[in-house]
């Protein structure tokens, strides 16, 4: 009885071993538990297409629900992660909706994201474009003073960014420009205010804007003096 017994051991001993070890690593990992928690982490659009522009504003971050298992979630980065955007296969433009899928957001072994909020974003799309726009100075001068003949050169700049923004963009002005007061001729040079709307800029960025012209005192207006008497 003892012989037939050690033979079944002989036979059948590898197997045994081997079923104790995976139960002893099952009882490690799942005895710890799992669990959930819910982040923000960031938004990253990808694949639109180099000239094409979302002109809509995006959250910047979405919240993703994720489980697992407790000591993952404990050691888990919320900086390493981040929630792709696909904006791949955009042609025209237009308003589009794209689904954020769990499947897409990467996480280390064992975790899982059981749901993204929102998990559909729509996305307004147009066209980059290049297009010339007047430009007018912006001479800051006191009530007593008028700047007549003015010239600015050059007249137009070039400006890249949405169609649809720059459609309405009827012209830039320079940086302010405060003048000397006193009458004659005047040149100076200056900036290009930054344009209003995101996206927008100019396509010479180191663009020097020359203004002309002729500096008057009005006639019957009274230039007040700082702390003085008229």
């Amino acid at each position: 009885m003892m012989g037939r017994a050690m033979s079944l051991l002989r036979r059948f001993g590898m197997q045994i071993a081997a079923l104790l070890i995976a139960v002893v690593l099952w009882i490690q990992v799942h005895g710890q538990g799992e669990g959930s928690l819910s982040m923000d982490v960031p938004l990253q659009v990808q694949g639109l297409p180099a000239d094409m522009v979302i002109v809509n504003d995006l959250p910047d971050r979405v919240r993703i629900t994720i489980t697992g298992l407790q000591s993952r979630l404990k050691d888990l980065k919320g900086d390493s992660l981040f929630v792709p955007l696909s904006a791949a296969g955009i042609v025209d433009p237009g308003v589009v909706e794209r689904a954020l899928k769990v499947s897409d957001i990467r996480l280390p072994v064992g975790l899982r994201v059981e749901k993204v909020q929102p998990d559909r974003l729509q996305l307004q799309v147009d066209r980059i474009i290049t297009r010339a726009v007047p430009v007018r100075a912006n001479l800051e001068l006191p009530e007593a003073w008028q700047a007549q003949n003015v010239t600015v050169k050059p007249e137009l700049v070039q400006l890249t960014g949405p169609e649809v923004w720059l459609d309405a963009l009827k012209e830039v002005t320079t940086n302010p420009i405060q003048l000397a007061l006193k009458p004659g001729p005047f040149e100076v040079q200056s900036g290009i205010e930054s344009p209003s709307g995101k996206a927008i800029r100019l396509k010479d960025t180191g663009i020097r804007i020359t203004v002309q012209g002729m500096l008057v005192q009005r006639a019957g207006v009274v230039q007040a003096i700082p702390g003085g008497v008229q």
